[in-house]
């Protein structure tokens, strides 16, 4: 009964924690997936509609407003940049969202991957106007939108949608047709009970300012903005163009004119507020709905990362497993799989890329099938692939061969902020890792072989569009085919990531916990300087021998970090595990085999002797229990 009671809770314990498990993994699924929309390079404290692949088609297609749609990739240093403009474009129209919603979608998430390639977006970032009533077609994916001037954005914005007003019938659109002689007698008729005011603003030639303030106050029930620019019209209701430049009628006719200090929609804004809020008026009340959930979720992920970031501060020079499958991960199944057309050299360039990462694929034993499998899919075009039908073949792979990754998170290349390193850090790391295995073994006497391998990808795939742009100028700077072999090459990569940081130090896209320093520290590699930096020339006077070493250590598999790997049974065991199994087999291979024979005769001779001991007292007792059973 105890053993059955015992057994009984042993199998409670394991039902016990398999169910925990399962409710942690679902929570990490839905925070990672939450991660997606909110750690991208806007959060739910913007005023930024974070758009999806779930969400795009309900709130921009078919609608009776307009939208803003920026296609941006999270890593993109351009769209790091532009980021603080559009959330203040966006706190900026924030009124206007009745008529206009200030909209963003991140094409560096996976699942975004079908609209951006949908959309036909090549370059980060990519704005585009979509109008009410719109529906996505061919050669129809909206209005680009070619500046990123905050002034220009809003001025074009404003026509657009004033352009909208003649050609949507749509019953809650404002009323942007200029004040008309006709007009001043009848700037009631028509409006509800409720509009208590008319507010005619001056708009000058050639100016939005009247548009942009009738947009303003569109969510305000008690009054109507109008705008007008005629002189004469404008005299009757007390507006000239000089000093009185905004007016209130009410019901009654009653006309007062106001100054403004500027004229601007800021400066007209800010006079007609002082008037709405004298009146006690108010705007409409926002339906807002709880992220309190959300916000929860992401408080626990930064916990997360600011627990991995301490642990990699800690090791500033270990590569990590987990960034280079997430590497992997970002190339295959979202950069290459949004394009919409590979052919010619973009389809060279992925059969090459393909070759070096099934030569020296650092995944497991899944992994590398997965690889091998698309690898050989790829080569057997000659001509043109499309982005679609690559990500099939990878989507159907990955369930043939799943599990196919150890890890789904960055660590080594964890930014401290949800908008640094990650992906940009991962391929550096990755590509680096790739130099050095083909420096390390005799697979291919290609000494360019990952270079161009690099170059292509970067050039054909890669989403930040500036930063290729760069690499391609470097690369030709420093004469990167003219690379004679491939130790070279691991420092030919070395180099040109130093250029890189050096180039982006102090930028704004710098994660402040991870500032780019040349590469390796003095800390981690004091013998790879052969002298402290010169103050005067600020050039560090490296010894490439003791790089090169050091690179093609950090770079060993033996010695890649699994911290941070969920899933470690499916890598390949490291030699640590491989000496722990072995380690009796290796004391009994080394063992004397004279000794072991002799020790194997006296086992067996020590077993003869029991036997015949235990026999022997066997024999001697039976006559005695013969005779106490005769007597009785």
């Amino acid at each position: 009964m105890a053993v059955v009671q015992q057994l009984f809770a042993v199998v409670l314990f394991f039902v016990v924690i398999t169910v925990s498990l399962g409710g942690i993994l679902k929570k990490y699924e839905a925070v990672m997936k939450q991660q997606s929309l909110e750690l991208g390079l806007y959060n739910s404290s913007d005023k930024v509609v974070i758009l999806s692949n779930v969400n795009l088609k309900e709130i921009v297609l078919q609608q009776n407003h307009s939208s803003l749609v920026e296609f941006y990739n999270s890593y993109c240093g351009h769209c790091k940049r532009f980021a603080p403009t559009y959330k203040k474009l966006a706190d900026e129209l924030y009124p206007w969202r009745s008529v206009l919603r200030i909209c963003a979608i991140d094409c560096a998430a996976e699942e975004n991957n079908e609209i951006c390639r949908e959309y036909e977006i090549m370059a980060y970032p990519t704005m585009r106007y979509i109008g009410p009533h719109f529906t996505a077609g061919p050669q129809n994916y909206g209005t680009p939108l070619e500046t990123q001037n905050l002034s220009e954005i809003k001025n074009n914005l404003a026509q657009w949608l004033v352009a909208e007003n003649r050609t949507a019938n749509i019953t809650n659109w404002p009323n942007f047709q200029h004040v008309t002689e006709s007009d001043v007698d009848t700037l009631f008729e028509g409006l509800g009970s409720q509009k208590e005011y008319v507010i005619v603003v001056y708009e000058p030639e050639n100016s939005t300012i009247g548009v942009e303030t009738i947009l303003n106050f569109q969510r305000w029930s008690n009054v109507q903005v109008r705008r007008v620019t005629d002189n004469e019209i404008a005299a009757k209701l007390k507006i000239d163009s000089a000093k009185y430049k905004i007016a209130t009628i009410d019901r009654k006719g009653n006309i007062v004119p106001y100054t403004s200090l500027a004229d601007t929609s800021k400066a007209y804004t800010e006079t007609i507020s002082s008037f709405l809020n004298a009146q006690h008026f108010t705007e409409l009340p926002e339906v807002v709905s709880s992220t309190a959930a959300n916000l929860l979720l992401l408080a626990e992920r930064q916990h997360e990362n600011e627990e991995i970031v301490k642990e990699v501060k800690k090791n500033k020079h270990l590569v990590y497993q987990a960034d280079l499958e997430m590497a992997i991960r970002g190339t295959i199944f979202n950069e290459v799989s949004k394009v919409g057309e590979i052919s010619n050299d973009r389809l060279l360039a992925l059969q090459r890329f393909l070759a070096v990462l099934n030569r020296y694929n650092p995944l497991g034993a899944n992994g590398k099938i997965f690889i091998t499998k698309l690898y050989e899919y790829v080569m057997q075009f000659n001509q043109q692939l499309s982005g679609k039908d690559f990500e099939n073949e990878v989507t159907k792979l990955e369930s043939q061969y799943k599990p196919i990754f150890s890890a789904n998170h960055y660590v080594g290349c964890t930014g401290s902020q949800p908008s640094t390193r990650g992906f940009t850090c991962s391929v550096w790391q990755l590509f680096h890792y790739l130099t050095v295995q083909a420096a390390r073994t005799e697979i291919s006497q290609d000494p360019l072989e990952i270079l161009q391998a690099m170059h292509g990808y970067i050039k054909h795939f890669f989403g930040c569009t500036n930063c290729a742009e760069h690499f391609q100028a470097m690369a030709t700077k420093r004469k990167i085919w003219s690379t004679p072999n491939k130790d070279d090459a691991v420092l030919w990569l070395w180099a040109a990531h130093n250029e890189v940081n050096n180039r982006l130090a102090g930028d704004s896209t710098e994660d402040p916990l991870f500032p780019k320093i040349q590469f390796p520290s003095q800390s981690s590699c004091s013998g790879c300087y052969k002298q402290p930096i010169s103050p005067a020339t600020m050039e560090t006077n490296w010894d490439k021998n003791a790089v090169l070493s050091f690179l093609k250590n950090i770079h060993n598999p033996e010695y890649i970090s699994r911290y941070g790997v969920e899933h470690e049974e499916l890598l390949q065991p490291t030699i640590e595990k491989l000496r722990q199994k072995r380690m009796i087999g290796n004391v009994f291979s080394d063992m004397d085999m004279r000794m072991g024979m002799l020790l194997y005769v006296f086992c067996i001779g020590m077993m003869v002797i029991a036997f015949k001991l235990f026999a022997f007292k066997g024999y001697r007792k039976k006559p005695y229990g013969h005779d106490l059973l005769g007597k009785v």
